[in-house]
């Protein structure tokens, strides 16, 4: 199900997808004809439904996870709009998505699709978005901000303040690095992909980045002491979640500590 909301001039889309208990709120951003994200291929029927209900003139890609992706082809195909993505992701895009199997089954697999190169500035009728490189999640993310209305749409660099696990391919010092250059601009509300609308957003982000920063340390001193970093992963997160059980590591808290 893709519950459709309303929050000031935006329409929001927000749909879930499950495995073995484990449930991920997404959420997809329309903002003027511009659509933030469009969701993971599992959500085909209903997120068809959504989209075919709004004006949607352009897409923008915060990066080409599949659960952002997943739609893309669809869009491209059904309904004629250009999809904008980080220039570096494009050979990528056009090849069809392949994925270890909890995520096909998380997700659904992503169509290959032809995106054109994100532009340093999206333009709708009456907004204007500052495309701004932001690595962490994954090396080629970008961060959309409207700095007139005091807007972030953070794709997946926030998620959480606290984060317990990390995928193999984030980097938690690129993280930190993208946060404090982010909390220099001017908003006030975050629009995450999977939190949702963050008001006091930019609360948000320096609770996240002073809680790296504290981990960060934390791990150094360990490390001075002569702790492996498998030895100070089991010390600072003693318990194992189902999510790096299922993804065989994939998803882990190793992956926050040996890259922090």
């Amino acid at each position: 199900m893709l519950k459709s909301l309303q929050y000031k001039d935006i329409t929001i889309g927000q749909g879930a997808c499950s495995l073995l208990g484990m449930q991920i709120i997404i959420y997809l951003y329309v903002v003027d004809g511009l659509l933030i994200d469009c969701g993971a291929k599992k959500l085909k029927r209903e997120g068809s439904r959504f989209f075919l209900e709004q004006q949607i003139e352009q897409v923008a890609l915060s990066h080409l996870h599949e659960d952002h992706s997943g739609m893309a082809a669809w869009l491209q195909k059904e309904m004629g709009v250009p999809v904008y993505l980080h220039e570096m992701a494009l050979p990528d895009a056009r090849e069809k998505g392949k994925y270890p199997f909890y995520r096909h089954l998380m997700w659904g697999n992503r169509p290959r699709f032809a995106p054109e190169p994100i532009p340093d500035v999206i333009k709708t009728e009456k907004y204007s978005f500052d495309i701004i490189d932001s690595p962490g999640h994954t090396k080629y993310h970008k961060v959309l901000h409207e700095k007139n209305q005091g807007w972030l749409f953070s794709g997946d660099l926030f998620v959480t303040p606290k984060p317990l696990v990390a995928l193999y391919e984030e980097d938690m010092q690129d993280t930190i690095a993208s946060l404090q250059k982010l909390l220099q601009l001017d908003f006030d509300t975050v629009f995450c992909a999977h939190k949702g609308v963050v008001e006091n957003g930019k609360d948000a982000l320096q609770q996240k980045l002073d809680f790296l920063l504290n981990l960060q340390l934390k791990v150094e001193e360990l490390r001075q002491q002569g702790l492996t970093d498998q030895d100070i992963d089991r010390k600072l997160y003693p318990e194992i979640p189902l999510i790096t059980k299922v993804s065989k590591g994939q998803w882990s808290s190793y992956n926050i500590v040996s890259t922090i």
